[in-house]
């Protein structure tokens, strides 16, 4: 026995055992996939039962399953337009791909920060900004690196792709520069204009809200350095962003100035009631380098991969199914569920804990799942659930099945 017929016994070993989540209105939707020992894509099929599609995947042990976020009046036409389009899912996807941060991360940490994401995404903007019904969001695991969010909504399903663009540009804040949602004020000081920047108050909702927030969060980071490192490693710190010693000191001398009221400034920006208020600054360019370090520390910016929610026509991973490359469940969530969701433990199938494999690792492999510490260099015998993640990812053979 292979790596492939390894791989396709345990999937199919899963699928005999193990029901599919269908989505709504299935019959409705075009499935594709992929498989472990043949080339091609598998695409405009489609199915009529539950037993249909699960007879499907014991027989095919399919690499990935797919199902289209639309509905179609013929899903099995390999014409598009002939189809007959119905309307789609609203669907954001966040994959480690799309988000810089994760470069260069572990696995584990990696997952961790795209579900950082996923939950800013679900909370400021899906039930937050556009104020989405949470019995109208489906949360899933993706099975690899990241989170698919479908709306499920009647009002959303018609969108074309250039209004669910929109929903993304809004989300991602594309080409947005944060002087924009700055109120914009002039005095006239000894015959000399001079411009103000206010923030709008919280309030206001949306990008407003987010950037004031934004403000407090990184004042309050500055005060805390301050206060533990002192005056030094706060220039240092705005020093990385402005490129300018000097200038980095005199913004921390006057931000750290104190008061007629025996307050540093930078408490103007913290407390709740002056936290609208950006002219604390002693001149224009000392404010205007302080507006530059905020915009390179802000983190308002929402993820999300616009291709996959401008198509009105993609293929997205079965709910339910196993995913490829690491053999874990492609794991629907509550937002409950999601709230408390480890993937390295919550999307291994059960009956994969149960038996063992040698495999021989093709590198020193150290890692950690369903809370176990692995550090594997040469054969041994692995649970097949770690077994499967590493001869998916080709990073080990497999050897034998142990007894």
């Amino acid at each position: 026995m292979g790596n492939i017929e390894f791989l396709k016994g345990m999937f199919r070993e899963y699928y005999l055992k193990n029901d599919i989540i269908l989505p709504p209105r299935f019959t409705r939707r075009e499935y594709g996939f992929m498989f472990f020992d043949k080339n091609y894509v598998l695409r405009h099929t489609s199915f009529f039962s539950r037993k249909e599609l699960k007879r499907f995947l014991v027989e095919n042990a399919p690499k990935h399953a797919y199902y289209s976020t639309a509905y179609y009046i013929d899903p099995r036409n390999k014409d598009m337009e002939k189809k007959g389009w119905l309307g789609a899912d609203l669907v954001f996807d966040l994959d480690a791909d799309h988000i810089p941060e994760t470069e260069g991360k572990s696995y584990e940490e990696m997952l961790r920060i795209v579900k950082r994401e996923a939950r800013k995404l679900i909370y400021e903007y899906l039930l937050g900004d556009f104020g989405f019904d949470e019995r109208h969001l489906q949360i899933t695991f993706s099975g690899g690196r990241g989170y698919h969010i479908y709306v499920r909504n009647k009002d959303v399903q018609s969108l074309g792709s250039n209004e669910r663009r929109e929903i993304v540009s809004y989300i991602t804040a594309e080409s947005k520069d944060i002087t924009k949602f700055l109120m914009v004020m002039e005095e006239v000081k000894r015959k000399k204009k001079r411009t103000l920047y206010i923030l709008y108050p919280p309030e206001f909702g949306g990008w407003y809200s987010k950037l004031s927030r934004e403000i407090v969060r990184i004042s309050k980071e500055l005060l805390s350095l301050y206060e533990s490192y002192g005056e030094d490693a706060v220039i240092e710190e705005l020093n990385d962003v402005l490129k300018d010693k000097k200038l980095s000191k005199r913004v921390v001398k006057d931000l750290f100035k104190k008061t007629s009221e025996n307050t540093m400034k930078i408490e103007y920006l913290i407390e709740e009631k002056q936290s609208q208020k950006l002219q604390i600054f002693g001149s224009d360019d000392l404010r205007n380098a302080f507006l530059f370090y905020l915009k390179e520390k802000v983190r308002i910016r929402g993820e999300a991969d616009e291709p996959v929610t401008t198509d009105i026509h993609r293929l997205i991973r079965l709910i339910g199914s196993l995913h490829g490359k690491t053999g874990f469940i492609v794991k629907p969530l509550t937002l409950n569920e999601f709230n408390s969701f480890n993937p390295l433990i919550d999307s291994i199938p059960e009956i994969f804990k149960k038996e063992e494999t040698k495999i021989k690792p093709k590198m020193k492999i150290k890692m950690m799942m369903n809370n176990e510490h692995f550090h594997i260099v040469d054969e041994e015998c692995v649970p097949n659930y770690l077994a499967v993640f590493l001869v998916a990812r080709g990073m080990a053979d497999f050897i034998a099945r142990c007894h």
